[in-house]
């Protein structure tokens, strides 16, 4: 069972220091910056399904508004909710900071993400970045999600990736394994079918590669001079997992279809080495991003987005 409460005074009290490691902007990040990144992709998912940059978009779960900021500069109306009440001050702080006609299509408040009262069919995207691993059950997102979206409208939704318990070679690969789910898990994975997109990730990967090398060395030099690294407040509560297959049933039984799903936080090795050098590690990782589009990314991916329309 997942702790709301806990929850919410981990994001509140600690939301500077969590919205600085995920969307920061450092040439060397100790952190991979993954809000950043899944704004961007969800985003151009969102976009890439309605064809337009304009409309209502919900973001349930907004954190520091980061997404809700980024759409609305892009000619969306926002609404953005979230429990944690030290969330939406930073939101609000930079709503405030922005050009007014940018802030006046942004609109936040604290609650309960799926308690809002909010009008049926009444927004054109719904996205939740990082929320359904924190509730007991995808269902009642679901339902309220498909009740809040016009016919035709998006979801998106990030999620972190079971799948990779078999490439992290730690607790979770053990655990998996002992509860004899490996296989089912191996067997998804195997289901996921590389198409023509990965020609194309491959050639990109490479052309990052090569632009990277200067980086990637200047990233080792910096892990050896900082030494170890200070430990940060981890959440110590507890996170649901999700294989793509587990969220496009529970999505399709409140009649969301067309799934699809893009590889978020890629890892180059397993999670254990970052520790060694992590500014190496997560510069290396940002190359991977070349391949988040294909399925095969899933095999290394921590996370994913799931894209589903209704």
């Amino acid at each position: 069972m997942t702790d709301a409460d806990y929850t919410r005074r981990y994001f509140s009290e600690g939301a500077g220091r969590w919205l600085a490691t995920a969307y920061g902007d450092e040439e060397h990040p100790v952190g991979y910056p993954v809000g950043a990144r899944r704004v961007r992709l969800a985003l151009g998912a969102a976009i890439e399904r309605l064809g337009a940059t304009r409309g209502r978009l919900l973001d349930l779960g907004c954190g520091g508004g980061d997404l809700c900021v980024e759409a609305a500069g892009l000619g969306f109306e926002v609404t953005g909710i979230d429990l944690a009440e030290g969330m939406i001050a930073e939101a609000e702080a930079r709503r405030r900071s922005l050009a007014p006609a940018v802030g006046q299509r942004l609109s936040f408040r604290v609650g309960d993400a799926l308690r809002a009262e909010l009008p049926a069919a009444g927004f054109d995207a719904v996205t939740a970045l990082g929320l359904v691993e924190y509730l007991d059950d995808d269902a009642p997102f679901f339902r309220a999600a498909a009740r809040w979206l016009r016919p035709g409208g998006v979801v998106v939704v990030s999620c972190r990736n079971r799948l990779f318990n078999l490439a992290s070679l730690n607790d979770h690969t053990r655990r998996e394994i002992e509860g004899a789910a490996a296989a089912g898990l191996l067997a998804e994975l195997a289901s996921l079918r590389p198409g023509p997109e990965l020609a194309v990730g491959l050639e990109d990967f490479v052309a990052r590669l090569r632009e990277a090398l200067p980086a990637l060395e200047a990233a080792l030099a910096a892990d050896r001079a900082a030494g170890a690294e200070p430990g940060g407040g981890s959440f110590a509560g507890h996170r649901r997992q999700h294989t793509p297959r587990e969220l496009a049933t529970a999505a399709g039984e409140a009649g969301l279809r067309d799934a699809r799903f893009l590889g978020v936080h890629p890892h180059p090795f397993p999670p254990a080495l970052e520790a060694a050098a992590p500014r190496f590690y997560n510069r290396l990782a940002g190359v991977f991003e070349a391949l988040e589009a294909s399925p095969v990314s899933l095999a290394w991916s921590s996370a994913f987005l799931g894209v589903f329309s209704r």
